[in-house]
């Protein structure tokens, strides 16, 4: 039985399925302009971080996995397969996406305490403090919302996934009902066939 039996109690889940692989489609292409915007920016002075070439490669595959998804669930004769990958695909990016954050917010800190120092004590340290906070505030809030609908998006998918394989062994037990309905009739020899008046 299917997990969720709607999307948003307004689309079935195949149709959302879709919704939820779109919408994940546009937030990867704007992680991958933004994340492309910023690698530009630092290689004109010369500076790369491995961060944005990993981030680059992570939304280009989250990007084309999605994109698949959609592919699959419109026109593949047996989806479950591709589904499952997309699942497995789409947390990997996930969690990558996850522990570079958490990496680059550890660095964000630990420069945000070189330049407040360097700045010097008084109102000037506390709103650069303050603004930097915020920034790194906002990113994580985006995150949170990223990943609360990447859960919700699983939910929805796997609950696609599932009806699919429900349909799946119900068609595949019709099948063995009907084998053995007809493979249950009793059998008799035509010599053994009873004897009824009038027969010649």
């Amino acid at each position: 039985m299917a997990i969720l039996q709607s999307c948003c109690g307004c689309l079935d889940v195949k149709t959302g399925s879709k919704v939820i692989a779109s919408i994940l489609i546009v937030i990867s292409l704007a992680g991958l302009g933004y994340t492309a915007y910023g690698t530009t920016v630092a290689s004109a002075v010369g500076v790369v971080s491995p961060t944005n070439v990993i981030l680059l490669s992570v939304y280009s595959l989250s990007v084309s996995n999605h994109t698949l998804l959609i592919i699959t669930i419109a026109k593949a004769k047996k989806p479950r397969p591709m589904i499952s990958a997309w699942g497995v695909v789409t947390w990997i990016c996930t969690l990558a996406v996850l522990g570079i954050y958490s990496f680059t917010t550890v660095q964000a800190v630990a420069l945000m305490s070189v330049i407040a120092s360097s700045i010097g004590s008084g109102l000037n340290q506390d709103a650069f403090k303050a603004g930097y906070v915020a920034g790194i505030a906002i990113v994580w809030t985006i995150f949170g919302i990223i990943f609360m609908l990447t859960v919700y998006g699983t939910l929805v998918v796997m609950s696609h996934y599932q009806n699919l394989r429900d349909a799946a062994m119900g068609q595949g037990q019709q099948q063995v009902a009907m084998g053995n309905l007809a493979g249950n009739q009793p059998y008799m020899p035509v010599g053994n066939q009873p004897y009824m008046p009038g027969q010649v």
